[in-house]
C-alpha cells in the first residue's frame, strides 16, 4: 500500500475523493472549511496539516488509518472471543474497494477507524471516553448518526442510561464553535447538505447494495459475508433458547451497526432520501465489522468441517480470497486516473502556464490540481453555471466544460457554451474507451464581455406561453408579469456573492416597474422589493423594502431599492434579488433590472 501511495497516480474517485483533499490543503487560507459540513469537520481538522504534503501525503495517512482499523479490529474480536480472528485483517485486505478507496482524499477510512477504537474503548468496559469520542462521529461522516441510533439501544441494554446525554457532545462542541463564524448554534442541522427528504440523484431499487456488493469486496468475500450474518441468526436464535452465549457488545456494535448501516442506505437509495446517490464506497466505513462477521462465517462453515481439516480449509478460504481480490482489481481502472481525468490533465500540459493569472471556470476536482487553482478563492476559480447567471465575468477568464461534473452534476450541456458569442473554443480533448467518449473543452472570454454592469434584464416579452403573463397592463412590449398568492415570486437574479467582491463596497440594485391595481390602497398592498443573502438555502442576511408606499397613484411607477453586498459564509453562498407579493392583490411588473456597483 506505501508503495502504491508512491507509485500508482489514481485519487480513489475523480470527484469526491479530490475535493476532500482541496478542503484539507487550503483549510488554513479558507478557515470557514473547517465549519464545512459537506467536508466533515473533523476530517478536515485532522488532515489540513496532513493535505500541506500533497495528495500523496493524504493517501499515507489514509494507510495509516487503515493498519489502525485493522489493529483495533483484531483486538475487538480477541476480546470477543472470536475464534481465528486473525483471518479479519486478510479479508479487510482482500476486500478490492478498500484497497482503492485507502488511496485516496475519501473520508470512509477515518470513520472505519473513529468507529472502531470506539467499539474497542466499549469492550474494554470503558463506557464514558467511547461515548464521548463517538460523540464525533457525525462530524467525520453522517452516518454517524445511524450508529447512534444502535449505540442508544446498546448505552440502554447495558444499563449505561445515565451516559446518554454524553452522545450529544460532539454536536455541542462544534455548535459553540460555529457559533462565532456563523451566529447560529443550530448550524450543524440547518447547514447539514444530507438534511433533505429528498435526493438531487433520484432513487433505485432496494437490492441495490445487496446486489453490487461483490463491487466492495469482490466475489466471494459476501459469500462469507452471508455465511457470517447467518451464523449470527443462528447464534441468536440459539442465544434466545439459552443454548449458547452472544455477547452484548457481538450483538450490538458489531452485528446491530453493521446490519443497521445496511439496511439505512438501502432504503436511503430506495426512497431517494437523503441526496443519497446509492455509492458503494460508503460500505467501506464498516468494512472493519463486515469483517469480524465474515470470520464468523468462516467458523460457521468450516464447523460442518471434520476438525482435523479445520487449518487446511482455513489457509483455502484465504488463497481463495486473494485470487478473486487479484481477478477483481485492475490496477488501470482501479488505481489510475480515470478517462476524463486524463483528458485534463492535457489541457493542464498545455494551457496552464499560459492561463496562469487567469480566472478558472470549472467543476471538476481534479481540475483544479492540474491548473494549481484554489477552489475557494473566487479571483482563481468559479463553476461553469456563473457563466449564465448573469454575473460579472473577470477580463482574463477561461472556462473547462467536461462531461461528466459540467453535464451531470452541474446540468450544463456544452451546445450553449459552443453557441454563445461571448466565449472563442480554445481545443476539446476526448479520452477514454467509452462511447461516447470524455470529453473536456476549453473556452476563453472575449475581454469586451467582462464586468459588465447589468446582471439581469427582464422584459417579460419571450415567455409567450407563461400562465402568468399579461397583456392587458404593460410597461412597455406586449406583456408584463403578474404576481400573486398563486405566484408569489417574479423572477429573480440568483447570483453566487463571490462573484462581486473583486470591488470595494460592492452594491446590488433593483430597478422596476410595478402596475398597483384600482381599488387597492398602497400603503396596504403587501408586495416587496427582496434582496436575500443565503448560505445552504437559508438567509443570513435579508432586506425587504415595500413596493407600494402611501401617496403613490394608481398605475405604473418605478421603483429602485440597493443593498450593499456582504462577505460569504460558505464558498458557494448566494445573492437573489426578486418581487415577493405574499398577499392576495396582485401586483404587475415589467422592465425588471438589477445592477452591480463597485469602487
Amino acid at each position: 500500500m506505501f508503495a502504491l501511495a508512491f507509485f500508482a497516480n489514481g485519487t480513489g474517485d475523480e470527484g469526491d475523493s479530490i475535493s476532500h483533499y482541496l478542503y484539507s490543503r487550503f483549510a488554513f487560507e479558507h478557515p470557514e472549511n473547517f465549519l464545512n459540513h459537506w467536508a466533515k469537520p473533523v476530517f478536515v481538522l485532522l488532515t489540513a496539516p496532513v493535505a500541506q504534503g500533497g495528495f500523496t501525503a493524504l493517501k499515507i495517512f489514509n494507510i495509516g488509518l487503515l493498519l489502525c482499523s485493522m489493529w483495533l479490529m483484531y483486538k475487538v474480536g480477541l476480546a470477543l472471543e472470536i475464534p481465528n480472528v486473525w483471518i479479519a485483517v486478510f479479508a479487510m485486505i482482500f476486500a478490492p474497494m478498500n484497497i482503492s478507496l485507502t488511496l485516496s482524499g475519501l473520508t470512509e477510512p477515518l470513520f472505519a477507524f473513529w468507529l472502531m477504537l470506539g467499539i474497542y474503548l466499549f469492550v474494554k468496559e470503558k463506557p464514558i471516553p467511547a461515548i464521548l469520542w463517538l460523540s464525533f462521529l457525525p462530524f467525520v461522516r453522517s452516518e454517524g448518526l445511524i450508529v447512534f441510533c444502535v449505540l442508544a439501544i446498546y448505552i440502554l441494554i447495558k444499563k449505561y442510561w445515565y451516559l446518554l446525554p454524553l452522545l450529544s457532545v460532539g454536536h455541542i462542541v462544534y455548535s459553540v464553535v460555529g457559533y462565532f463564524y456563523y451566529g447560529d448554534f443550530l448550524w450543524i442541522f440547518n447547514k447539514m447538505s444530507y438534511a433533505t427528504p429528498t435526493s438531487a440523484y433520484g432513487k433505485g431499487p432496494l437490492n441495490h447494495f445487496a446486489s453490487n456488493m461483490h463491487i466492495v469486496l469482490g466475489d466471494f468475500l459476501p459469500v462469507l459475508l452471508i455465511a457470517g450474518i447467518l451464523g449470527g441468526a443462528v447464534k441468536m436464535f440459539n442465544f434466545l433458547f439459552k443454548k449458547g452465549r452472544f455477547l452484548k457488545e457481538e450483538m450490538w456494535l458489531i452485528y446491530g451497526i453493521g446490519v443497521a448501516y445496511f439496511i439505512a442506505h438501502s432504503l436511503f437509495w430506495y426512497w431517494g432520501a437523503f441526496n443519497s446517490f446509492g455509492l458503494m464506497r460508503v460500505m467501506v466505513g464498516v468494512l472493519p465489522l463486515y469483517a469480524l462477521i465474515i470470520v464468523q462465517g468462516i467458523n460457521f462453515l468450516v464447523g460442518f468441517i471434520p476438525k482435523n481439516y479445520h487449518s487446511t480449509s482455513h489457509y483455502t478460504l484465504i488463497a481463495t480470497m486473494a485470487v478473486f481480490l487479484f481477478l477483481k482489481l485492475n490496477f488501470e481502472r482501479d488505481l489510475q486516473p480515470k478517462a476524463i481525468q486524463q483528458g485534463q490533465t492535457i489541457l493542464a500540459e498545455k494551457y496552464a502556464d499560459k492561463y496562469r493569472d487567469y480566472t478558472l471556470f470549472f467543476d471538476a476536482p481534479h481540475i483544479a490540481l492540474e491548473f494549481d487553482k484554489d477552489r475557494f478563492d473566487f479571483r482563481e476559480a468559479r463553476h461553469t453555471p456563473q457563466i449564465f447567471s448573469g454575473e460579472p465575468l473577470p477580463e482574463k477568464s477561461i472556462i473547462i466544460w467536461d462531461s461528466w461534473f459540467s453535464r451531470v452534476d452541474y446540468r450544463v450541456e456544452l451546445k450553449p457554451f459552443l453557441e454563445d458569442p461571448r466565449l472563442t473554443l480554445i481545443e476539446c480533448i476526448e479520452t477514454g474507451h467509452s462511447n461516447p467518449k470524455k470529453k473536456s473543452c476549453l473556452f476563453e472570454l472575449k475581454p469586451e464581455f467582462a464586468n459588465q454592469k447589468v446582471v439581469m434584464n427582464e422584459s417579460f416579452e419571450n415567455e409567450t406561453s407563461n400562465i402568468y403573463l399579461d397583456s392587458t397592463f404593460v410597461k412597455t412590449g406586449n406583456y408584463s408579469r403578474r404576481v400573486d398568492s398563486k405566484k408569489a415570486y417574479s423572477k429573480s437574479f440568483t447570483g453566487w456573492i463571490n462573484s462581486f467582491l473583486h470591488k470595494k463596497n460592492p452594491q446590488l440594485k433593483l430597478t422596476a416597474w410595478a402596475y398597483l391595481p384600482e381599488g387597492i390602497k398602497p400603503e396596504s398592498h403587501a408586495a416587496k422589493m427582496v434582496f436575500s443573502y443565503e448560505s445552504a438555502y437559508r438567509s443570513f442576511e435579508f432586506h425587504q423594502k415595500p413596493v407600494f408606499e402611501k401617496g403613490d397613484s394608481i398605475g405604473w411607477k418605478k421603483v429602485t431599492y440597493s443593498t450593499p453586498i456582504p462577505n460569504y459564509k460558505l464558498i458557494n453562498d448566494k445573492a437573489k434579488v426578486y418581487i415577493w407579493n405574499p398577499g392576495k392583490n396582485p401586483i404587475f411588473v415589467d422592465d425588471f433590472k438589477v445592477e452591480w456597483s463597485g469602487e
